[in-house]
């Protein structure tokens, strides 16, 4: 399937573009040892969360009132507009960022490593595609 508008991962200079428009982001909460994931798609030129789940609430992970329990998780639409970017700290001293896009999952730390901050922006996809499929292929073989 061919997209005008990827996500792209960036690090400085450093941009893998994911051939896809949407991801799935997970890691381990710090504190409470307790996995989150949240949804995201593009839509338009920015990105919109389509919904994050918590597997247990905890310190600083409280679910929202209406999140509902489901399949072992507590599932909700944060209640935030579209997003330009989602920066998140890729510190070197905690679990780790997991993002899946196309039934792949891989660790942020393959991606761009660990240390600094990582943004996660749309991106148009022409150009960039052929120099990641090789990173897409890499993973699934």
């Amino acid at each position: 399937m061919a997209f005008s508008t990827c996500v792209a991962v960036l690090l400085g200079a450093a941009v893998h573009t994911l051939p896809t428009d949407s991801i799935t982001l997970s890691w381990t909460h710090t504190v409470e040892k307790t996995r989150w994931e949240e949804d995201y798609r593009i839509v338009g030129s920015a990105l919109i969360i389509e919904e994050a789940r918590v597997k247990t609430s905890g310190a600083g992970m409280e679910p929202p009132r209406d999140a509902t329990w489901s399949s072992g998780w507590w599932r909700y639409k944060p209640s935030i507009g579209p997003l330009d970017e989602v920066i998140l700290a890729n510190s070197e001293f905690a679990s780790g960022y997991t993002i899946c896009w196309a039934n792949v999952c891989e660790p942020m730390e393959g991606l761009v490593p660990r240390g600094d901050f990582v943004k996660i922006a749309p991106q148009p996809c022409a150009g960039a595609l052929a120099k990641d499929k090789a990173l897409h292929d890499a993973v699934i073989e």
